[in-house]
Parts: C-alpha cells; structure tokens; sequence
C-alpha cells in the first residue's frame, strides 16, 4: 500500500510540474518616472510601469539592479527598494519605488547645461532588469527607459 501510494505521489507530482508552464512578464511599456528626492548624491525615484502577466497565477518581483546614464557617463546605480506582486492573467500599472546612489552628478550636470545651451534637453537613461519568479522558477524582464533629467541637477 505504501508503495502504491509513493507512485501516486510521483505521478501527481510530475503531472503537477508539467503543466505549469511559466511564461514570461512582459514589460509593455514605462508610463512615468518620477524623482521624489535627489539631494547629496541619493535617488529616491517611482516608476511606473505596465506589466502583462500571462501566467494563470500571481508572480512575484523580488528584486531590481539598474544603472543611471546622462548620455554615456555613468552616474550611479539603483535597487529596486521592496518587491511587488504582479496579478494573475493581467495587464496593470505598477508604481516601483527604486533608491540609489548617483556619484557623479557633477559630470551630469555639466553635460546637461552643455545640452540646453545647443537647444537640446537633457536625458537620463536608467537600464537594468527585474527579478520575478514563483515558486522554484524566476525569470528577469529587461528595463530600459529615458527620460528628462532633472533640472536640479
């Protein structure tokens, strides 16, 4: 009996993974960025993103590691500051809170007058990935945006 039991088990179980098959969030598109805090070299920044969850069951973003530019000098770098869920079988708006540390915001800040002067506004670039998953299974969603850079820079 138990070993009818084991195999029942084995079954259901194989049976169970098979048909979970984890398809890909997909990032839509970026709706707003939005700087809350810059001052002395840290970014407190919401993002908001519009996320397609194909899966029959919520995912979980766990975390996100991203680099900020200023054209092509590398000003600092960002995490993704708490993980979010994303809803089963959907297409939703998600603000993302991300904090990081912009080192050299001299440098954009020079390249960035350089921009007005020719008539040209300035742009931040952030790049990076998410982390979702559930479960055993975690995939990573590429991200990348542009945006105006702060005047306050």
């Amino acid at each position: 009996m138990n070993r009818s039991f084991l195999l029942f088990t084995i079954f259901m179980t194989a049976l169970l993974f098979t048909g979970c098959e984890f398809k890909d969030v997909e990032l839509d598109r970026v709706d707003r960025f939005e700087i809350n805090r810059f001052e002395q070299g840290k970014l407190d920044a919401t993002i908001t993103l519009v996320l397609t969850n194909p899966n029959s069951f919520p995912i979980t973003v766990k975390s996100g590691e991203f680099e900020i530019y200023s054209g092509k000098t590398h000003l600092g770098d960002a995490q993704l500051a708490k993980s979010f869920k994303i809803n089963a079988n959907s297409t939703e708006n998600y603000e993302v809170d991300v904090k990081g540390t912009v080192g050299d915001a001299i440098s954009a800040g020079i390249s960035g007058l350089a921009s007005l002067l020719t008539g040209k506004k300035p742009e931040m670039t952030i790049k990076g990935e998410l982390i979702a998953g559930n479960f055993f299974y975690s995939k990573k969603v590429p991200v990348e945006l542009k945006t105006d850079m702060p005047f306050s820079l």
